[in-house]
């Protein structure tokens, strides 16, 4: 045991402010056409900024709680979607306060 060396966590660790590395996919990002999968699937959207505004130049925070039931059927929904939880949860925001002329 004397001889063995400890694993190297070189490439593992990022330093704060770095740029993300490339080669590693993100949760959210569209796969590369090679890797698509040939099942066809909904997606998510959430509508552009309204014309003659800027992007929303800053954004705020919020807390949400859910039963465990109703955060696994968002998970469930998110992952069929290939979204992330925040893009679901603004989609339906936005698409309820259009619903209610807010």
């Amino acid at each position: 045991m004397a001889g063995k060396q400890p694993p190297s966590l070189d490439g593992l660790i990022q330093a704060k402010g770095a740029p993300r590395p490339s080669d590693v996919p993100q949760r959210g990002e569209a796969p590369s056409p090679a890797a698509a999968p040939s099942a066809k699937t909904e997606t998510v959207s959430v509508s552009p900024p309204r014309p003659g505004s800027d992007a929303e130049p800053r954004t705020k925070s919020l807390t949400l709680r859910l039963s465990e039931p109703r955060y696994q059927r968002l998970r469930r929904f998110a992952f069929d979607r290939d979204a992330s939880h925040q893009e679901v949860i603004e989609a339906a925001l936005m698409a309820y306060l259009e619903r209610e002329g807010s």
